[in-house]
Order: structure tokens, then sequence, then C-alpha cells
């Protein structure tokens, strides 16, 4: 059976940060954090802040393995370490990648207990737990995590892999391994001439030329890793902005009036300027059909939490 290609809309980290939820936590709740210097910290505004900023952080670092790839050290700088191909380099950074994926996975359970303020201990903060609270109101947020999980099963597959045994290894490039090595090998003169007279890696052979597509594989395999990811966040987050708000104490709505004037003002000209809340209505339509497909096509497994 064939996996279900799943055509989502591009979502980006600026709208993300743009969506009401996200921009009142990092606008609003901010402010509470900067004033009480962190004297706050078990409040409720303050924990779903924090969960909040450990995400975008994932994000971040995933942005900066993506460069890191995408620029590359030069043949010079990755002889320096006599034990590094340019292989393991693209292999350690994606390694990363697969674990910041996860992290934002697992922080968006965390996100769901404490914005619904279900008060479950960090053990219990699983899929499984939350699921079945009934103190989760809005049918949206069980239909989108479920619909998460399913679209990172390969990724939590792999991350599990390189915890569990040893360093991850990425199959792309299992062809073109030989090559680089022995390319290494005979710049570092740790092989015979004799033995090899020629280099395997040469600008414009095709061994050159295929680690060049298997690196843009690569990469473009990241962003479209990283879009399934911010496309489940952002439209999670959306779905909890009213829990959110609801939330917040009354004296806190008080002591922030302006800024939450301010912030309301400015996540509608974002939106009104995008349009991007609306894009997403029929793509939600299909959540459940996407969920059904890719539940059919893993066999209806449950591993870890779920």
């Amino acid at each position: 059976m064939e996996k279900k290609t799943i055509d989502i809309p591009l979502i980006t980290i600026d709208d993300l940060l743009h969506n009401e939820m996200v921009y009142y936590v990092l606008h609003v709740v901010a402010e509470t954090l900067l004033k009480e210097k962190g004297n706050a910290k078990g409040n409720y505004e303050i924990r779903v802040y924090l969960i909040i900023s450990k995400i975008l952080s994932c994000y971040e670092r995933i942005n900066q393995a993506y460069n890191f790839i995408n620029k590359r050290p030069t043949i010079k700088e990755l002889d320096k370490n006599e034990e590094m191909t340019i292989i393991d380099y693209y292999n350690y950074h994606y390694d990363v990648v697969i674990h910041k994926l996860s992290t934002i996975r697992d922080l968006s359970f965390k996100l769901i207990n404490e914005v619904f303020d279900l008060k479950l201990k960090d053990r219990d903060c699983d899929w499984k737990h939350i699921k079945k609270n009934e103190r989760i109101t809005v049918p949206g947020v069980r239909c989108i995590q479920e619909l998460y999980y399913y679209l990172t099963t390969d990724i939590e597959s792999n991350r599990n892999e390189s915890t569990h045994n040893g360093p991850f290894e990425f199959k792309i490039f299992e062809h073109i391994d030989g090559a680089v090595k022995l390319s290494q090998f005979k710049r570092l003169e740790k092989v015979s001439k004799d033995i090899l007279d020629f280099d395997p890696m040469a600008k414009g052979t095709y061994n050159d030329l295929l680690l060049r597509m298997k690196k843009k594989e690569l990469l473009d395999l990241i962003n479209k890793e990283k879009a399934l990811s911010l496309f489940c966040i952002h439209v999670l987050t959306c779905s909890m902005s009213n829990i959110l708000k609801s939330n917040l104490s009354d004296e806190f709505k008080e002591k922030h009036s302006n800024t939450i004037l301010l912030a309301n003002q400015r996540i509608n000209a974002y939106e009104r300027k995008n349009n991007k809340i609306e894009l997403l209505i029929p793509y939600l339509a299909k959540v459940e059909d996407w969920t059904k497909s890719l539940k059919e096509y893993y066999g209806g497994k449950k591993r870890g939490n779920m």
C-alpha cells in the first residue's frame, strides 16, 4: 500500500508568530515575565509562555542545522578531522533535525496540558492520557494531534533508532558513502597511489553530481518535515486560542488591557494581509481523511506513548 501524499498549505514561522495564541503569548504574556522578573513562574500565563518559547527555539535549531548542511564546510576544514566525511557531517546535522522535530511534538502535548490546565505530571503528558481527558473541550485539538502523530511516525522511528542504536545514518547516502571515504583516504594519503590513482569524487564526475543531488534531496526533506510540523503546531495553537484567552485571569486582562488591544489590532492586520486562517479551512476539512489514510498505511500500530 502506498503512503498517501498530504498536500498542506505552506505555513511559515512568521505565520506561527502572528497567529492569535502565539502572538498573545509572546507579546502580552512576555510583558508580564519582564515586569515580574520571573517571579511568576507558576502562573498559568507564564507556563504557557515557556512551552511556546521552547517550541520556537527548536525551530531555530532546525533552521541552523539546515543552514549548516546547505553551506557545508570546505574539504580542507573537514580533513582536519580525519574521522569525519561530508556524509558524516550531513548525517550529524540531520540527526539534530529529527530530534528537534520529535521534541516539538512532545512539547505540543505539554502545551495542551498547560493551555487546558489539565495538571498532568510530565510522565503522563502524552497522547495516551491527553486524548481521553474530558477537560479538552475543543474537538479540533484531538483531531489535529492524531494527524500530527501519524505524520511524524517515520521521524519518531528515526529518532528512536538514533537514540537507542547509535548515530543515525541517513539511507539516502548509502550508495555514495564508499566513494566519499575513498576520496578522503586519497587526499590524506591513507591509500597507496598504486591502489587508487584517481579521485572518485573529482568535480564533475558521476559521484560528485550524485552527492550534490542527494544533498538537495536531504534539504528538500527537511523543508517538508518542518512544514508538516509547522502546519500542525499552527492549527493546534489556533484551535486553543479562545481557551487561552478565557483562562487568562481578570487581573491579568485588566493589568495588560492596552497591550492586549494592540495585540488584537496587529493580529487582525496580519490576517487581513495574509489570509492564512481562511486558507486553512478547506484543508482542515480533510484532516480526518488524512488521518484515516495514514492509519491504514501504518497498519494502525500503536507506538510509544500513543
